[in-house]
């Protein structure tokens, strides 16, 4: 598409994009350059254990070079925990989240709920980053309720050695609503000293393509949703060739991919999950995801699942 190396992030989906749909994703259609993991909330007292944090132990197919961390919370001594843990496991930076939109978090001034409040973000900045094995990155929103909260902060945020900011510009309180603001977006670009990483309603190589042409400066591109509902995109936007079996042979390997055998419930649960976002993607109408998300048992799921790309094969 360009001449420019790009460089492509998972981004993080609770629910969705743990550790092993990443391992069979990967599989399927290659490798991200960075994943972020789903965030892990900070703990208090003096020692992380390993069922805090599995979702991103080295021995869940998760390679340290590649997977950020991520923590969210606003305690300075829980997050030093958890990132020297991340340190000691050989992670090589780890993300602090100021994006989740989620009101359960924004009303406990976690993820975007702390936006509004810079002397809190600078506090917690001067109480831990001096103090960390390993280097800072954060991922953001334009703000809670105002798209000028991430505008103010950003000349803070340039006294800190963050080793990038990945910007989704959409307000908390958008949630996943309404339009991003790109206009906004370039106005943080363009303050910002650090590397920028835009994230937010990559749906499209045409959309991508767009996107690297308004901001030609900007390597870094985080995909999440567009992802979910086009499995194909992140070879798409390699220009690399996609075909539709992969999907089939990706959904089936992640239905069977099941480590601590869980229960059918919970395995159903995460392919529904899925489906929310795939629904859309592979049926403009929406009654394929709809008749998975009623859909009872594994057996019921993969009926349907095993007739609508016959059907789609047989079309051919």
């Amino acid at each position: 598409m360009t001449t420019q190396k790009h460089n492509f992030y998972l981004a993080p989906l609770r629910g969705v994009t743990d550790s092993v749909f990443r391992a069979v994703y990967e599989k399927h259609f290659g490798q991200f350059d960075y994943i972020l993991a789903p965030f892990i909330p900070t703990i208090r007292g003096n020692r992380v254990k390993d069922y805090h944090i599995r979702d991103i132990l080295p021995d869940n197919c998760n390679d340290p070079k590649r997977l950020i961390p991520q923590i969210i919370g606003n305690d300075a001594d829980g997050f030093l925990l958890l990132s020297r843990k991340f340190a000691d496991l050989g992670f090589s930076s780890v993300n602090w989240n100021l994006g989740c939109p989620a009101p359960l978090i924004t009303r406990k001034k976690r993820g975007s709920g702390l936006l509004p409040h810079k002397e809190t973000i600078e506090k917690f900045l001067d109480d831990t980053v001096p103090k960390l094995s390993i280097p800072l990155s954060i991922k953001t929103r334009l703000g809670l309720d105002s798209k000028d909260d991430l505008e103010a902060l950003i000349p803070m945020f340039n006294n800190y050695p963050l080793t990038e900011l990945i910007i989704h510009p959409r307000t908390g309180a958008q949630l996943y609503e309404g339009t991003v603001d790109i206009d906004k977006f370039e106005i943080c670009l363009h303050k910002s000293t650090h590397t920028v990483v835009y994230n937010g309603d990559i749906v499209s190589a045409d959309n991508f393509k767009y996107l690297a042409g308004r901001f030609p400066n900007v390597n870094r591109w985080m995909i999440g949703r567009g992802l979910i509902r086009n499995l194909n995109l992140l070879k798409e936007l390699r220009n690399e060739h996609t075909q539709i079996h992969t999907i089939y042979d990706f959904l089936n390997d992640l239905l069977s991919a099941d480590p601590n055998h869980s229960h059918e419930t919970k395995i159903l649960g995460r392919m529904k999950e899925i489906w929310r976002y795939l629904g859309t993607g592979l049926d403009e109408s929406g009654e394929l995801g709809q008749k998975i998300i009623r859909c009872e048992s594994i057996s019921e799921y993969q009926k349907i699942v095993d007739r609508h790309f016959a059907s789609i094969t047989a079309g051919r």
